[in-house]
């Protein structure tokens, strides 16, 4: 079987054994950075968490939970580009631009953002495929996995205003709308100013 892979090139096979043996991470300097690693590592580690509870119990962990969590682990690597919520009546699965374009709209909503860039919208045309995947423009400023989310968004600010207290209320109302409006968990909400326009 071949491997896995991330959207930006991880192999999904080397993320889960740094979750489940607590090995280091083979290219640090790009998980620090990258949204989809992270997303991926939080989910990981949420899907892992039953196994650790138990592992640290002197108790050994059921065949049946082990194959229920690792079904979930392998199903969690075809689901790169979206963002999924599963619940009792069915399972929901999100296009990481949709999530783009919600922290996009959420950032100009702050007062002093003048512009909020990252993941744009799609025709109406556009196949599943052109919306969530790499054929489509990048969704490179989110990372998910499950129900995780790792949002990375670049802001322009009005000239005179307190720029970390501007990226504070973008980062506190894009994590506020990704929970509420989509019922993810927002992980990490990263800003970066890049501009600075006169009013």
């Amino acid at each position: 079987m071949p491997t896995s892979r991330l959207p930006c090139g991880a192999s999904y096979d080397d993320l889960v054994v740094q979750v489940t043996e607590r090995a280091p991470a083979a290219d640090p300097g790009h998980q620090g950075t990258c949204p989809h690693c992270r997303a991926t590592l939080a989910e990981l580690r949420r899907l892992w968490a039953p196994v650790d509870d138990l592992a640290a119990e002197d108790v050994r962990a059921p065949d049946a939970l082990l194959a229920a969590v690792m079904a979930q682990v392998r199903h969690l690597a075809g689901d790169s580009w979206y963002a999924t919520i599963d619940t009792g009546r069915g399972r929901t699965r999100i296009a990481a631009r949709i999530v783009g374009a919600v922290a996009r709209l959420a950032a100009q909503e702050v007062p002093a953002v003048t512009l909020a860039l990252g993941a744009g919208r799609t025709p109406r045309t556009a196949s599943a495929r052109d919306v969530a995947g790499p054929a489509g423009e990048p969704a490179s400023d989110v990372g998910v996995a499950g129900p995780h989310v790792v949002v990375d968004v670049q802001i322009a600010v009005q000239l005179g205003a307190p720029l970390g207290e501007v990226a504070d209320q973008v980062r506190h109302r894009i994590a506020e709308r990704i929970a509420g409006d989509l019922g993810l968990t927002p992980v990490e909400v990263n800003v970066t100013v890049v501009d600075v326009l006169t009013p």
